[in-house]
């Protein structure tokens, strides 16, 4: 008979091996199909796409069976059905270009449909910044997805690709690569991107500037196209401010302070992630030395 903590263990460790294969061939079929896009392929990169929503599918359902509780069931269920509807669209798109970029618009759409309903989720360690976190991802991807049905064309194709290539990369490292880094100096790093969020708030600053890219050229005369775009939401998020581009309607202007305010955040966190590091690291090494002596 095997004990209950064995099987524990057992389950554990399975499900650490099949969460990092399905994240390591998703990523893999990801970035074939960045390269099938850059390629002009439009065959295999509808083919690389379903391939990849089918991989995600495989993780729904393994989740599905880990989890028996209703609430995380029906969650499952819902995700997976809008992974199913890009799916479709995916194998429809081998000679359209515009069913690509629908389906690539419900894979934004189920990852942000999986970030607001894990707000709904029990959890007892649950922080109202979490949920915050949560819901603010959701939304932006919702947003992201839709300029991406206002203004998109083959030639941006690969800008499209880029953000499910990164939004997937870090989704995968925090629900499963950091949890799983156990190393002394690196685990005390991963406990803090998690517990302030750092992830989601990479997250949400990706595809704020893919997603602003996408309308600042709708509005702004002076910004003609996605990658002018990009390069101003850089400089603005960043404080740069070299002044090649500059908003001159009240909308641009508006997306404008959103993006600097963000910005100021997002700096913010990052700075409280080192100094946090360095102090723990700081702390650590001095119990060692007295521990030593």
């Amino acid at each position: 008979m095997i004990k209950a903590e064995n099987k524990e263990k057992i389950k554990s460790i399975l499900s650490l091996v099949l969460n990092l294969t399905i994240s390591i061939v998703t990523m893999s079929l990801i970035f074939v199909l960045a390269g099938r896009v850059s390629q002009g392929d439009q065959a295999g990169a509808s083919l690389f796409l379903g391939l990849s929503i089918i991989s995600v599918l495989g993780y729904q359902v393994f989740l599905f069976i880990m989890y028996p509780n209703f609430k995380d069931r029906v969650r499952l269920i819902a995700i997976s059905s809008v992974y199913s509807i890009a799916l479709i669209f995916a194998f429809m798109a081998r000679n359209d270009i515009n069913l690509f970029f629908l389906s690539t618009f419900f894979v934004l759409l189920a990852i942000a449909t999986s970030q607001i309903l894990r707000v709904f989720i029990r959890n007892k360690d649950k922080t109202a910044l979490e949920i915050i976190t949560n819901i603010l991802i959701g939304v932006v991807l919702i947003l992201l997805a839709i300029s991406i049905l206002l203004n998109y064309n083959g030639s941006i194709g690969i800008a499209v690709v880029l953000v499910d290539v990164i939004v997937f990369l870090l989704v995968s490292m925090k629900n499963v690569l950091l949890p799983s880094l156990k190393l002394s100096k690196v685990k005390v790093f991963v406990d803090i991107l998690i517990k302030t969020h750092t992830i989601d708030v990479l997250v949400c600053l990706l595809a704020i500037m893919i997603g602003f890219s996408f309308l600042f050229p709708l509005f702004e005369p002076t910004i003609t196209d996605f990658w002018d775009a990009l390069w101003y939401c850089f400089t603005v998020i960043t404080t740069i401010g070299f002044g090649d581009f500059y908003a001159t309607t009240i909308i641009g202007r508006i997306l404008t302070v959103l993006l600097g305010i963000y910005g100021i955040i997002v700096v913010a966190i990052l700075t409280s992630v080192i100094v946090n590091y360095y102090n723990v690291i700081t702390k650590k090494d001095k119990e060692d030395e007295k521990y030593i002596e």
